[in-house]
C-alpha cells in the first residue's frame, strides 16, 4: 500500500512536472502572438488611422492680390492762358467735356491798330478804328467753369449784349460756322470773335464782340 501511494505520488508529481512546460509553452505562444501584433507594427511600419480620424489637409495659402488700383480721373488740360481777359476766335465747344478751343488773337484800336496794320502792309488809318492781329496758328484748349456765363448779342435788337445764351446751341452754331436761330434768339457762332474771362484757370465768361 505504501508503494502504491508513492507510485501515486510519483505519478502526480510527474504529471505536475510535465504540465509546467506545456503551460509555459502555451503562455509563450500567447505572448508571442500579442507581441507580434503590436510590436511588429510599431517597428516595421507606421499605423495608419482610419480615414474618419485623419486630420483634414489645410488649404495651401493662395497669394492675395493687393487692392485693385483705382482708376485715376483724366487730368484736366494744362492751363494755357493766365487769368484775365483774352480775345480770339472760338473754333469748337464741347458742352459735355466743358471745354472749348480758342484761336487767340489781339483786338487793337486807335494808334496801336494803325501801327500793327502798317507793319503788315494794310491801309492806315484802319477802317472802323480797329485791327485784329492773328499771326499765331496755335490753338488752346480751355476749361469752362460750371458757372459759365454766355453773353451774346441780341441780333434782333442789334447790337447790345442782352442775350444769356445756351451753351449747347452756341456749340452747334460754332460747329456749323453759320447762324442758328432758336425761337427769338440768333446765335452767330463762328461769325463773331469773342472775349473770354478766365479765373482760376477756367473760363467764367464769354462775351460776343460786335464787328461792323
Amino acid at each position: 500500500m505504501v508503494e502504491a501511494w508513492e507510485t501515486g505520488r510519483t505519478g502526480v508529481f510527474a504529471m505536475r512536472r510535465s504540465a509546467v512546460p506545456i503551460l509555459a509553452l502555451a503562455l509563450g505562444v500567447v505572448a508571442v502572438g500579442c507581441s507580434g501584433g503590436e510590436g511588429a507594427g510599431d517597428a516595421d511600419s507606421p499605423v495608419t488611422p482610419p480615414a474618419s480620424e485623419r486630420p483634414s489637409p489645410s488649404p495651401s495659402p493662395t497669394p492675395t492680390d493687393g487692392p485693385a488700383p483705382t482708376e485715376e480721373p483724366s487730368p484736366l488740360p494744362e492751363i494755357e492762358l493766365e487769368d484775365g481777359r483774352h480775345f480770339g476766335f472760338i473754333r469748337s465747344v464741347d458742352p459735355e467735356a466743358m471745354t472749348l478751343v480758342l484761336d487767340l488773337a489781339y483786338f487793337l484800336t486807335g494808334e496801336e491798330a494803325n501801327e500793327a496794320a502798317a507793319e503788315r502792309g494794310y491801309e492806315v488809318p484802319v477802317p472802323n478804328d480797329y485791327f485784329i492781329v492773328n499771326d499765331n496758328p496755335r490753338l488752346r484748349t480751355l476749361v469752362l467753369s460750371p458757372d459759365l456765363r454766355l453773353r451774346l448779342i441780341d441780333w434782333n435788337r442789334c447790337c447790345e449784349l442782352s442775350l444769356d445764351g445756351d451753351l449747347e446751341v452756341f456749340a452747334t452754331a460754332i460747329e456749323r460756322g453759320d447762324a442758328v436761330t432758336v425761337g427769338d434768339s440768333v446765335y452767330h457762332g463762328a461769325r463773331s470773335p469773342y472775349w473770354l474771362e478766365i479765373e482760376g484757370g477756367r473760363v467764367v465768361l464769354i462775351e460776343e464782340q460786335y464787328l461792323p
